[in-house]
Formats: C-alpha cells, structure tokens, sequence
C-alpha cells in the first residue's frame, strides 16, 4: 500500500510535530486534501495515520507521556549503560580468565615440585623435587625348604619362613634419614629389626643412632637378599650383627670408614642384669676399582665388655636353619670380663668370576682361669653361566644384588668352604668343615630361587662324636 502513497504526502507524514494532537490535525488535513484525489489513496493514509498513532510514544496524556526527543534520549541512555557493561563483563572475563591461568600454572607447578612417585623394582618411592624429602617402602620375604640325610642328630626334615620383612626408610630436611623394619617371620613375634635415626650434614661424616649393625665382617655387612649363599658360613656365628648404639661413618670414591658404640641386642634385655657394650670398628679399601675388575682389602675388630652375668656362649647351626640344631657348641662359659674379635676379609671380581674370603679369630679374656681362643674361616667363589658380574658398592665397602643381562635371568654356580673351631683348653665345643655347592637362578632383579647342597663334616661334634651329615636345601626369595 505503501507504494501507492505519493512522495510528497509520505515526507509530509514523516514531517509531522511531535505531539498526537498535531499530529492527528495533519493527518486529518492531509486526508482531507487528498480525498478528492481517490479513495484509493485515502485508504492508503488511513493505514499509515493508525501505524504511527500506534507506534509513536503516548504524550500530553497526563505525567507518563513523553515526547519523541526524550525516548531517544532514555534510549540512548540505556545503550550506553548496556554498552558499559558489557565493556564491565569483558574485562572481568578477562580477568577470571587470567586468574584461572595463573592458578591452574601454580597448581602444576606445586604439582611438578613438590611430589614425585615412581613404584619400581626397588619399591614405591616418594620423593620431593629438591630432593630434601623422600619415603621409600620395601621389603622381603625368604622361603625355605630343606632334607637332611641324618647321620648321629635328628635334625627333621620341613620348611620354614625364614624372613619376611617390611621396612620405610628415606629423609626429611635433606640431611635427617631414617628407617624402620619390622619383622614378621616367627610366629606370634612381630618385632623391630633395623631401627634407626641418621644425621649427615657434616660431611663426609654421617651418624646413626638406634638398634642397627655393628660394623663388621663383610659377609655379615651385605645384605641376606645380595649373599651368595641360602645361609652365611660357619664362621659369621661370631659376627655382632644387630644392637642398639651410636655409630659414625666416613666414606669416599674407594673406601669406608665406619665404628660405633653399642649396647645389647633388643631381645637380651634383663632387668636383672646391667647390660654390656661394645666397641666395633670396620676399614674397608679398593684399590682395583674399574668396570667388572674389582679388588676388596677390609679389617674389623670388635671390643665386649660382658654384663655383669660375665657369660657368653657360641655356637652355630650347619649352615641350615630349618633345623634348630647345632652341631658344634661352647655351652655356657662363666667368668668372662671381657671379649675381643678381629677380622680379615678379602674380595675380587674379574669379570663373572668373584673370589670372596675371611678369617675370625675370637678372644675370651676370664678374670679367673686362662683366656680362650675360637676361630672360624671360610672361602668361596663363583661364577654367571650369563655373563653378569657381582656389583660393588665401594662406599659403603659391600656387593649390591645382581642384575640379569637377559629375559631369561642370569645364572650362577657357587661353591664354598668354610670352617670353626670352638675347642680350646677345657672348652671342647667341637669342629665343623662345611663345603657347599650352590646354583642361583635370579629372575629378574627382584625374585631369586636358590638351590643349596651341604656336605657336613663335624669331627667331633660338641659331643665329641663325628658325624657327617648331608643337607639339601632351597629357596625362593623376593625382594623389593
């Protein structure tokens, strides 16, 4: 319709006041004018007047009426008020979207530098980026089997657990360590093992304090998992092992330095005695130290004052602990003041083949009746069918377990001899000569299953009888 509006009448309708009363007499007058022209195009004025009458704002109708100059300028009022918040929610979306950036940066960052956990072969173990905090879990367990072929003492044949073991250890602050181990291996017994509290920020000085080690003998210093026997030689019955005391510790590229003040053992304990002490001290050097050669010099003594009891008794199982038995044996010996140990130990690597050796000779001083002599020896060797060759930790003067060059695990045949006397003066404890043949199947660097056979030749035994028994025995150890 609007097409059939001339342009003069259409401009003059855009041209019209601002108030409905003007408007309508225009309107009005326009229509008038224009009724001569044709009905026609006074029905297309018609139309137009009602579409502005409805859509022009209501005026002079009391105090809600505005005019058209005062809507536009709410209007563009209103624009600007929207225009500024919009500008006001951009920059906060930026803003939110920066903080979110930067939180989700310093979450990873707290992420990346506070923790890391990795679970290994060696355990789960938690460590701080900056390496001032550390937690590791691992642990142990031994499973044994053994036949004895009797000869003079019933020794029974069965299998035992023979260690099963937890232990956290690690740091805090950088130069505190610590550990704890418990074992679970005797029925109804759960007790602790190796409980200790480490300082080392004197370098090259370290210390521990608590119920560890003392330190001596490299046989008895390398860890049970990392021996290349189901059980240490006759001679390790001297060795001191755990008791509670105070120990220091020296170390460098090629030598350890390691000695200590100990009391008791945690199961001697007796209130009705006042325990003993000891002094132990353990110097360990390699001058062939290279890629699969190494040559391992080592001496340890010990010094023990007795408690007030002034007793002390040795003896030693066959190289077998599924029994209780043992062969040779001191039984009690009464006036004891005080006890000297010393040690001799030598090693060598060359290649898949190792050499490893000690000498202990032990010194009972009486305060009344003569002093008393005991020794005991033994060496071994052993050689990887696969190739491997037994790793050496020079630090801390000890082997470190096998790792297979190949899927299928490395192999290992062994054999030792070892030897004690316990006779001396009126003491007849007896004399052993053990010789074993052993063969290792490690895994992989956690499982390990042993296979040991024993000849053993006691002449006499602590009865002054001589019997030779033979013992077949094996074991499958985990380790982690």
């Amino acid at each position: 319709m609007f097409l059939n509006c001339n342009k003069t009448q259409y401009t003059q309708m855009r041209k019209l006041p601002g108030t409905r009363e003007g408007q309508t007499s225009q309107v009005l007058s326009g229509l008038t004018n224009t009724k001569q022209k044709g009905g026609r195009r006074v029905s297309c004025f018609k139309i137009v007047y009602l579409l502005i009458a409805l859509c022009m704002p209501v005026s002079g109708y009391g105090e809600n009426n505005m005019d058209n100059a005062h809507l536009f300028a709410l209007i563009q009022q209103q624009q600007q008020q929207i225009e500024a918040l919009r500008q006001l929610v951009a920059e906060q979306q930026v803003l939110v979207s920066q903080r979110l950036d930067s939180t989700e940066h310093n979450v990873k960052k707290v992420s990346n530098s506070f923790n890391k956990v990795s679970i290994s072969k060696k355990g789960l173990k938690i460590k701080s980026a900056n390496g001032d905090f550390s937690f590791h879990a691992g642990g142990r367990i031994h499973a044994d089997y053994a036949n004895y072929n009797d000869d003079k003492t019933a020794m029974g044949n069965g299998a035992i657990l023979r260690r099963a073991r937890i232990y956290f250890n690690g740091r805090f602050f950088r130069d505190w360590l610590y550990k704890a181990e418990l074992d679970f291996s005797k029925v109804g017994r759960v007790g602790p093992r190796n409980v200790w509290l480490g300082y080392r920020g004197w370098k090259p000085v370290s210390f521990k304090l608590g119920n560890f080690q003392e330190p001596f003998s490299l046989e008895e210093m390398n860890s049970s998992n990392d021996i290349t026997f189901m059980e240490r030689s006759l001679a390790n019955t001297f060795a001191p092992s755990y008791h509670m005391g105070i120990g220091a510790n020296m170390r460098g590229d090629f030598w350890s330095l390691s000695t200590g003040l100990f009391g008791e053992s945690l199961s001697s304990k007796n209130d009705n005695v006042d325990n003993g002490w000891g002094v132990a001290t353990r110097v360990t050097v390699a001058p062939i130290l290279a890629e699969n050669k190494i040559l391992h010099i080592g001496f340890s003594n010990e010094y023990r004052k007795t408690d007030t009891d002034n007793i002390i008794r040795i003896r030693s199982n066959p190289e077998s602990r599924v029994t209780n038995r043992r062969l040779v044996d001191t039984r009690t010996i009464t006036g004891v003041d005080h006890s000297w140990l010393f040690n001799g130990e030598l090693a060598a690597v060359y290649g898949s083949i190792s050499l490893q050796g000690e000498y202990i000779h032990s010194r009972l001083v009486r305060s009344q009746g003569d002093s008393l002599n005991f020794q005991g020896a033994y060496l071994q060797g052993s050689w990887f069918l696969t190739g491997e060759s037994r790793p050496y930790n020079a630090k801390r003067g000890v082997f470190k377990r096998v790792t297979p060059l190949h899927h299928f695990g490395a192999w290992e045949l062994a054999l030792r001899y070892s030897m004690l006397d316990l006779n001396d003066k009126t003491i007849n404890g007896g004399e052993e000569d053990n010789v074993t043949l052993g063969l290792n199947w490690y895994a992989n660097y956690s499982v390990r299953f042993m296979l040991n056979y024993i000849f053993v030749n006691a002449h006499p035994n602590r009865d002054g009888i001589a019997e030779n028994p033979d013992i077949l025995q094996m074991r499958g150890q985990l380790a982690f």
